[in-house]
């Protein structure tokens, strides 16, 4: 599965976001306390390529589940801040090859970061990605998913 994946193929690129269809600017998905939210369930063959999420805080209190080819558990299944190299809520500007986080608040705990994760997921039936809020509030939940979706795996 893995021996291509730099490799062109016929496909089509995709997103799934919090776009607001209403045209507003509330581009946001509230997760409800407690509860979870599926970000994007897509139809494979095919490869998530870039992950961008923003928000202001629950960087621990909120789980980022990524399910893979409809198995029966999550190969992913970690705190929101932990996934893109936030440790205990602490935000911090920082580039590598595969994650970015872009920040004002650097040093400080549970501010506003624009994260971005650049790893290539390749799946062949299927890719789940939800977000679970344990705290006792509300989340607001800023994201976009883009992914290619191919003729054959």
């Amino acid at each position: 599965m893995f021996n291509n994946l730099a490799a062109f193929q016929n496909g089509k690129t995709l997103r799934a976001s919090s776009y607001n269809v209403e045209g507003r600017n509330k581009d946001w998905w509230k997760v409800a306390a407690g509860k979870s939210r599926i970000l994007a369930d897509i139809k494979g063959p095919g490869a998530i390529t870039h992950i961008w999420m923003t928000q202001g805080s629950r960087y621990r209190e909120c789980l980022l589940k990524i399910t893979w080819d409809n198995a029966k558990k999550p190969s992913v299944l970690v705190p929101l801040g932990d996934f893109f190299c936030l440790g205990h809520g602490i935000v911090n500007s920082f580039q590598s090859l595969l994650f970015t986080a872009s920040t004002k608040h650097n040093n400080m705990f549970n501010k506003g970061c624009a994260l971005n994760c650049y790893a290539p997921m390749p799946f062949k039936k299927r890719a789940v990605i939800e977000l679970i809020n344990q705290d006792k509030e509300d989340h607001g939940q800023y994201f976009y998913i883009d992914y290619e979706k191919y003729d054959k795996p």
